[in-house]
């Protein structure tokens, strides 16, 4: 009959709503990373900004490191890392609010980084590892006890307080931008301004735009320089670039473009096109934003006269400018600025989000 067809009809829907109702009931149960990465995949991209959610995780927790020094991979809490991080790239004796800014900072880096993993982007420096210990690849680590018997006996006592109680005070935080993890770059210190990711890396990033950072011009270590003569300046050009066509009897310089940070961006040598990154790296200078004498003389274009010319890059800054200057932010910090505002100066447009859940 029609109305125990409906009836039936009726009864099947009721029993699929309800195991519908039932799979959604059933806790996912995350308690850390691996966890995590076990359920992301269960998610659709249209549901989710990134595959870290704020207060997704329990604390504490633990991720796999790649210890690239022993060839091992250890298990760390993410807490007791992040002071290793912090022990690795700043030094102690920095304001505490710049070490709770890089607290921070390093948290979201590194979090971005582990992303990818949770994504089944496993990198080959990572060694099957969530992350490792490489600077060059992901950040400096020091084992805390171990910098502590390097540092100055006299103060070792209150630095390695300092590193804790600027990772407990910040326990947990992390950047975001519209809901995805902020890929949080820093380094030593800024030209007298940051740099727009793009004119370093080539790809563009909302939160990563030039802002000011003159606090850094007039510290120790701004300024820096570095001589050649033009036939070294030339071996140095043709070893890294071997279509590259200046003599160290015919060679000019010109063309110098620059960044809105004020870094070179293009410099022409000889007949060749160089970025500025491409300069800094060959020559081995603290930065990209520099600028060229020639025996003594400041020049923006010219042609060099013979192979024994002085060739000096007089050198602002040091690092690739993008994100956070660590020499700023403790300038800032000194000047009492709180590290969360520290971070949003340099950092456009970011949200600070913790981690874990709440209790």
């Amino acid at each position: 009959k029609k109305s125990d067809k409906v009836i039936v009809m009726k009864k099947t829907a009721t029993i699929f709503i309800l195991l519908v109702m039932a799979a959604f009931a059933i806790p996912i149960g995350i308690s850390g990373i691996s966890t995590l990465y076990e359920h992301s995949s269960e998610r659709t991209e249209s549901a989710q900004s990134g595959a870290i959610q704020a207060g997704s995780f329990d604390n504490p927790f633990t991720i796999s490191v790649y210890m690239t020094d022993s060839g091992k991979v250890e298990n760390r809490n993410f807490e007791e890392y992040i002071e290793g991080v912090l022990a690795g790239e700043m030094p102690p004796t920095y304001n505490s609010e710049a070490l709770c800014a890089q607290a921070v900072a390093a948290r979201s880096y590194i979090l971005s980084k582990a992303e990818a993993y949770f994504k089944g982007q496993t990198a080959p420096e990572h060694n099957g590892a969530m992350i490792c210990t490489n600077p060059n690849h992901c950040k400096a680590w020091r084992d805390l006890s171990a910098a502590k018997a390097q540092w100055d006996v006299r103060y070792a006592d209150d630095y390695e307080a300092k590193i804790k109680a600027a990772t407990k005070r910040t326990e947990g935080e992390y950047m975001t931008y519209d809901g995805n993890v902020v890929k949080a770059f820093f380094y030593a210190m800024s030209s007298g301004r940051t740099e727009n990711v793009e004119d370093v890396w080539g790809a563009a990033l909302p939160y990563l735009r030039s802002v000011d950072s003159r606090e850094d011009s007039s510290s120790d270590g701004f300024e820096s320089m570095s001589t050649f003569t033009v036939k070294s300046l030339c071996d140095r050009l043709h070893a890294s670039k071997s279509d590259f066509s200046g003599t160290d009897s015919d060679m000019f310089i010109s063309e110098i473009s620059r960044t809105d940070g004020g870094s070179v961006r293009e410099i022409k040598i000889g007949n060749t096109v160089f970025k500025g990154t491409q300069i800094r790296e060959i020559l081995g200078l603290k930065s990209a934003n520099f600028s060229i004498e020639l025996n003594g003389k400041k020049v923006d274009e010219c042609t060099v006269p013979d192979s024994g010319a002085k060739v000096t890059f007089r050198v602002k800054g040091y690092g690739h400018g993008v994100g956070m200057s660590q020499n700023g932010a403790n300038v800032l910090a000194g000047r009492g600025m709180k590290y969360r505002d520290i971070l949003k100066h340099y950092y456009t447009g970011v949200s600070i989000v913790n981690l874990y859940k709440k209790a």
